[in-house]
């Protein structure tokens, strides 16, 4: 696009940052009728420049507040969770900080081997 018209934003980021939400909540934030939200993510009537901008701006402070909170590791432990598939279609997951590292003679993973279910 050359010339994008700044006056209005972008639909489908508008929709991204909606994804979960519901239109009181939506329309709670921004502050805004719930049927102008829903006119909005169904396509009915474009969505102003800083509807957008302001799902991001508070999608960001959320991550930021939650770093705060929580440090950093502590969001990585949340986010890892490890699995191995035995042979008998058993899941194992592994809590990451509970993990010994592996070492360099034995083999890389902690499998714990169980008989075959029969």
């Amino acid at each position: 696009m050359r010339f994008p018209n700044l006056r209005y934003g972008n639909p489908t980021e508008f929709a991204y940052y909606a994804m979960g939400r519901t239109y009181a909540d939506l329309a709670k934030v921004l502050r805004r009728d719930e049927r102008t939200v829903r006119d909005w993510l169904t396509g009915r009537a474009r969505v102003p420049w800083w509807v957008p901008e302001i799902m991001r701006l508070k999608s960001l402070e959320l991550q930021l507040r939650q770093r705060q909170m929580f440090g950093q590791v502590e969001m990585e432990r949340r986010a890892t969770k490890l699995g191995v598939v035995l042979p008998n279609n058993v899941l194992q997951l592994a809590d990451v900080a509970t993990m010994k590292k592996p070492q360099a003679d034995g083999p890389g993973l902690f499998v714990e081997r169980r008989a075959a279910a029969r």
